[in-house]
């Protein structure tokens, strides 16, 4: 019985590895080509289309790209705006930059003892003006008030007013109003209306008035001389019958 089995189950292992024999000797007389092809074929069959596989676009760049980008867009413009500003300031990064210099001379104190010495300044040249001798009142005093016809005044200041010679006087007055004193009188001279205008010049260059003389005009001329507040002013005029008409006025200060 045992040798029955026994056979039995040599003869089942017999015919297992009868069957794998003649599988492996079909698999080795397939040819390289071959087997290659079939795998093509199988991974065709099975891959799936490009166009599902690969991602699409769908126009919107991805967050890094777009943040990529906008970086560049910064630097680019803060490029810009650095040469904007160089060029309105007028510099020059490629220019050399000025090098500090030393001072020629030496700023450390020198161990000489000699002292530098500032020369005095130049005086300047005294000036003063002119000495002037003290100019005497014209009136010392005031005269007595009063008016005249046909002839001087008593006390009438000739000094202050002198009056020409070959002068008929016509009326004359003296008034006093405080401190000034208003001197004047009219008259007929002999004289031309030079003569008079002349006498009257050299008197006020003899009290040293300031003297002026007008032109001309309607008929008559004015010559008059004055000294700060004194003044003294004559008006003479050639009359038809060859007289000349004398009218004097003067206003002084007494000085008492």
């Amino acid at each position: 019985m045992k040798s029955k089995l026994l056979a039995g189950l040599i003869l089942g292992l017999a015919a297992i590895v009868l069957v794998v024999a003649v599988a492996l000797d079909m698999g080795g007389r397939q040819g390289p080509a071959e087997g290659a092809a079939a795998s093509a074929q199988s991974s065709a069959t099975h891959q799936p289309p490009a166009t599902s596989s690969a991602p699409q676009s769908t126009g919107t760049p991805s967050t890094d790209d777009s943040k990529d980008s906008k970086d560049e867009k910064e630097s680019e413009d803060a490029k810009k705006s650095k040469d904007s500003k160089d060029k309105d300031s007028g510099r020059d990064e490629d220019a050399p930059k000025p090098e500090a210099t030393r001072p020629t001379w030496d700023p450390q104190p020198s161990a000489s003892e000699t002292r530098a010495e500032v020369p005095e300044e130049a005086k300047a040249p005294e000036f003063s003006l002119p000495k002037t001798e003290p100019r005497e009142p014209v009136l010392a005093k005031a005269p007595k008030t009063g008016v005249a016809q046909g002839k001087l005044t008593k006390g009438f200041p000739k000094k202050a007013v002198p009056v020409p010679e070959r002068t008929q006087i016509v009326q004359s007055s003296v008034e006093q109003q405080e401190q000034l004193v208003f001197v004047g009188f009219e008259g007929r001279s002999s004289d031309s209306v030079e003569e008079v205008l002349a006498f009257y010049s050299k008197h006020f260059e003899q009290q040293g008035w300031l003297a002026t003389q007008s032109e001309p005009a309607a008929g008559q001329t004015r010559i008059s001389g004055s000294f700060g507040t004194e003044s003294t002013t004559i008006t003479v005029r050639q009359l038809p019958t060859g007289a000349t008409a004398v009218v004097a006025a003067g206003v002084f200060e007494i000085q008492e």
